[in-house]
């Protein structure tokens, strides 16, 4: 055989392998594009998730039961006990209130549904603050029913927020100063 006629048949050969390793190229540079845009849609949903969370949790936040609740329960004194507060019927009213509101806040911040970041943000001291105050009341509830479930999410939120967001602002610095 022509020597020429050979190597003609091996470009041929090269040719075919060359075209099928293209090919396997362009199909594993479309997978890896399909999934990178899976992958930014899958957090801007995500976030965009967050953000709708967010502004819910605003809503019931600034509800005008949830501000009287929690001026209420701002006016109570530290350490005050579950029978001090249970002598006020407005009172007790504010801490239901308050501690429904923040028991959802805390299931939807351990369901990753809002961010942490953004509680601690937006009540982050009120959340402190709810619970150093309504503490002595949920633990005497806890205690009589003979349940750990009494306002459980609100004390982990309460708990979280301690370990990991200790807030920018405090008594002597304020939110128009922390984050000029």
């Amino acid at each position: 055989m022509d020597p020429a006629a050979f190597h003609f048949l091996r470009l041929a050969e090269n040719t075919d392998v060359d075209l099928s390793t293209i090919a396997n190229v362009a199909t594993a540079l479309t997978v890896i594009t399909g999934v990178a845009f899976g992958l930014v849609e899958a957090q801007r949903s995500r976030r965009a998730r967050q953000e709708r969370a967010a502004y819910a949790a605003v809503q019931a936040i600034l509800s005008p039961e949830w501000m009287k609740s929690m001026i209420a329960v701002h006016s109570i004194p530290d350490g005050s006990s579950a029978s001090a507060i249970e002598a006020d019927a407005r009172v007790l009213e504010a801490t239901h209130s308050v501690g429904v509101i923040l028991e959802g806040l805390g299931y939807s911040v351990y369901a990753r549904i809002v961010p942490l970041r953004v509680v601690a943000d937006l009540v982050g001291g009120t959340v402190r603050l709810a619970w150093r105050k309504l503490r002595p009341y949920v633990e005497e509830e806890r205690r009589r029913s003979g349940s750990r479930k009494t306002f459980e999410w609100f004390q982990w939120l309460a708990t979280q927020l301690e370990r990991h967001s200790p807030g920018k602002t405090n008594l002597q610095v304020g939110a128009h100063e922390a984050c000029r």
